[in-house]
């Protein structure tokens, strides 16, 4: 990762989080890690293992990516949450968004031996909530795009009070 990044991964700086995609404290999930540009914006590196295969062996399943493209968007515009705040990422009182709306297009197959890169960018900031774009792309070739539009949630969403 470039120097400019976060050196803490967003998704360790979010509590309580228990993501199948972006979980640090989900054993059984994806683990991805993402990481602030402080561009409005952050970069994600993923692995694929095995069994994140979809029918032909040698390609990442649909399910997969979409579930990355969510993690990565929505942990995205919840650290632009707390910039637009002017306050740190992850301080106290917390700030939650959830996905209100999520639309993949694949581009074409995603190869499963190479490492997946994720960018995601704040496009705008709505009303309620930020709209998100997510590129994957594999060896350079992009191979799905993602459009999330992130929602506020409260903090009891999370089953804890504020």
């Amino acid at each position: 990762m470039e120097e400019s990044l976060s050196e803490l991964a967003l998704q360790d700086q979010l509590p309580h989080n228990n993501c199948f995609g972006c979980g640090p404290h989900n054993e059984g999930g994806l683990n991805l890690k993402s990481y602030w540009t402080g561009q409005g914006s952050s970069l994600a590196r993923f692995t694929p293992s095995p069994h994140h295969c979809s029918a032909p062996m040698h390609f990442v399943n649909g399910g997969i990516i979409a579930t990355l493209i969510d993690c990565h968007s929505i942990c995205t515009a919840w650290a632009a949450a707390f910039v637009d705040e002017g306050r740190p990422i992850g301080s106290e009182p917390g700030c939650f968004v959830a996905t209100g709306k999520l639309e993949v297009v694949y581009k074409r197959p995603t190869p499963m031996d190479v490492v997946l890169e994720l960018e995601a960018v704040i496009n705008e900031r709505l009303e309620r909530g930020y709209l998100v774009t997510c590129n994957l792309s594999a060896k350079g070739k992009l191979c799905a795009v993602g459009l999330v539009t992130a929602v506020p949630v409260p903090a009891d969403w999370m089953g804890l009070a504020r």
